[in-house]
């Protein structure tokens, strides 16, 4: 092809859309405005293995990124994990990882299960998600879950997450939170999901490693501004634009991850139904993978979508790890801050856009010269790093 292109963004989109091209002969740059590559699959060290600043899994049904490891050679690394879910509630755990769990949850009368179980399989195996678009979730929960299990179950997952735009969320985003997820089963019918040995940060590396072989540039702490977009225009045959998008409303995200000694659970996965919870979720990693990874020790993550304005954002890191670390003690009382070996905290600004019922998708093309490339694209489907892969190829089919 040989046409040069300028590529403004290094997050995972960005540096697939580089590499296809700059395999393709084309001459590429990537501008990404801060120190490291990778967006919200960059990586950090703890406890000697890489890990992921904003917790990551795939799915069985996650095709596209299943295709990208191959492609890139990391196919050997990839792992599927039994998953383990468990829901607190009114100052206890519960386990949640099916139908028997659901029948022994004490926080719903029966009628209030089986209508939770009936609308968890009529979500799974519908596939016409468009009826659920101009409906909001809270709406359609409330009408055919029950008020019951609206307010014990989806309410503090909705409301914890999306804050005050909780009652402008499509029902479309909730529909496909639960089918994508309803497909990642085995043999047996159990939850698994995939791992990369060494972390997801390791396809960005790889990403770097193939552009620099093609002959690809990366530029990093270059901020590209909208006066330079217009140079650009002179100056490259494409312009691919992953910036954040002005009309597109987003929530950023907090992660609390530490090191520790310390055995709190028996399972992977905590939602905390619990709306004065900071966190909307306790991850204990090494309750997928195993902590002989982590020189035996215990990797957690406590997790929170925030707006925008959030004083997280202008809090130090010790004011936020203390208001996090107080409520853990309140649902974990043997949790000891004593054990904790490494400790970081993490925030993005840009890390889920809101997605409500009058939704436009962003277009994609803005000029003969300039693609938009951008996870506020991925609609009904939520973001993630599976969809991120799939727009990435759909920018490459327009050049």
């Amino acid at each position: 092809m040989n046409k040069k292109i300028a590529i403004v963004g290094g997050g995972i989109g960005g540096l697939i859309v580089a590499y296809r091209l700059s395999s393709e002969g084309n001459k590429v740059t990537v501008y990404e405005k801060e120190k490291q590559l990778g967006g919200l699959i960059d990586d950090f060290k703890i406890e000697g293995q890489y890990l992921e600043k904003f917790y990551h899994h795939i799915f069985k049904t996650d095709t596209d990124i299943i295709k990208l490891i191959n492609d890139l050679g990391l196919d050997n690394k990839l792992k599927w994990y039994k998953s383990s879910v468990s829901l607190f509630y009114d100052n206890k755990f519960y386990p949640f990882n099916g139908s028997i769990d659901l029948l022994k949850f004490k926080g719903l009368d029966l009628i209030s299960k089986l209508r939770l179980g009936v609308v968890y399989l009529w979500l799974k195996f519908d596939k016409k998600w468009q009826k659920y678009q101009k409906i909001t979730a809270i709406e359609w929960m409330k009408k055919r879950a029950g008020a019951k299990a609206y307010k014990v179950i989806w309410e503090p997952l909705i409301k914890g997450k999306f804050h005050h735009y909780s009652d402008k969320i499509s029902m479309a985003w909730l529909w496909a939170r639960i089918h994508t997820r309803g497909g990642s089963r085995n043999e047996k019918g159990e939850e698994v999901l995939g791992y990369l040995d060494g972390g997801f940060g390791q396809i960005t590396r790889e990403l770097v490693k193939k552009i620099s072989d093609f002959g690809g540039e990366i530029v990093l702490n270059k901020e590209i501004n909208d006066k330079e977009m217009l140079n650009f225009e002179n100056k490259y045959d494409f312009i691919i634009d992953t910036r954040p998008i002005n009309e597109i409303k987003y929530l950023g995200a907090i992660t609390v991850v530490f090191s520790s000694k310390q055995n709190l659970s028996d399972y992977y996965w905590h939602n905390i139904n619990d709306l004065k919870s900071p966190f909307i979720a306790f991850i204990q990693h090494t309750n997928l993978v195993d902590k002989s990874k982590y020189r035996n020790k215990h990797i957690y993550y406590l997790g929170a979508y925030v707006p925008q304005d959030h004083k997280y954002f202008k809090s130090d890191d010790k004011k936020i790890q203390q208001e996090f670390f107080d409520y853990l003690v309140k649902i974990k009382p043997e949790f000891n801050k004593t054990e904790i070996s490494e400790i970081k905290v993490f925030r993005s600004l840009f890390a889920q856009h809101i997605v409500n019922v009058e939704y436009q998708v962003p277009k994609y093309i803005i000029n003969k010269k300039i693609l938009r490339l951008n996870f506020a694209q991925i609609y009904p489907q939520d973001r993630g790093v599976n969809f991120a892969v799939k727009e990435a190829n759909k920018i490459i089919s327009n050049i």
